[in-house]
């Protein structure tokens, strides 16, 4: 009961964030649930969730995600996602709990660094989404993080905001998609750990819709600042407190 209730809890941040940002969702709610429970668990039991949060997600984005680069990153994804999921097996929970925390404070550094690239209105060639997927499909089976890595990528289009989370929402959908069956080959992932996400959908839903409105009504500069600023403080905690 603990266990759903925490779940229903991160489910809610989760879609809230991504949602509104397009990314960060798993980047909040990774570091803060290893503080109080074994990483492999965490990353096990989660999963389930942000698949339920990827799919509501891309049903409220599903026309905003014709984006070319988002076909070019596929490959690189599977092929990742395959062997992140044979590294994430062999790792002890110690060791997963410091990936986990240094993978959220990178890409807390990344985030802010995301920023100025969009600022400075760089773009990266189609090719490199395939190197680029390839390590963000291994993160994301070490660390349910991956997805920020992607962001400047999709951002090169200079699509509208709209686009750019529906197409970052649609390879969210993609990866956990994945991961949900490496994982179960993999005897990572089991149905129980399913089941125990089931609540979460509610909260999932009512997450993403008011993230949903909160991305055409507020300035969100706002909300990613404490969103990052939970994410730098709980990592920090989750490295030193070993």
């Amino acid at each position: 009961m603990t266990v759903m209730i925490v779940l229903a809890a991160a489910g809610l941040l989760a879609s809230l964030t991504t949602a509104t940002l397009g990314v960060g969702g798993q980047l909040l709610v990774m570091p803060l649930l290893s503080l109080f429970f074994p990483a492999r668990l965490v990353i096990a039991a989660t999963l389930p969730m942000f698949f339920m949060n990827a799919v509501v997600t891309f049903w409220l984005y599903r026309r905003t995600f014709k984006t070319a680069r988002v076909f070019w990153v596929l490959p690189g994804l599977i092929l990742g996602v395959m062997a992140g999921t044979g590294i994430v097996s062999r790792l002890s929970g110690g060791l997963l709990r410091v990936v986990i925390g240094s993978v959220a404070l990178f890409f807390l550094l990344f985030t802010m660094f995301r920023g100025f690239l969009l600022r400075k209105n760089m773009s990266f060639p189609l090719w490199v989404g395939v190197p680029l997927s390839l390590a963000a499909g291994i993160v994301s089976s070490l660390s349910n993080i991956g997805g920020t890595l992607l962001s400047p990528y999709l951002l090169s289009e200079s699509a509208s905001p709209a686009y750019f989370v529906g197409g970052m929402s649609f390879l969210y959908l993609v990866m956990t998609t994945l991961k949900m069956l490496t994982f179960s080959i993999a005897h990572l992932l089991h149905w129980n750990d399913i089941g125990i996400a089931l609540p979460s959908v509610l909260t999932i839903i009512a997450g993403a819709r008011v993230g949903q409105y909160l991305h055409k009504k507020i300035r969100v500069i706002y909300f990613r600042w404490v969103v990052l600023s939970v994410v730098g403080i709980s990592s920090v905690i989750l490295l030193i407190s070993r």
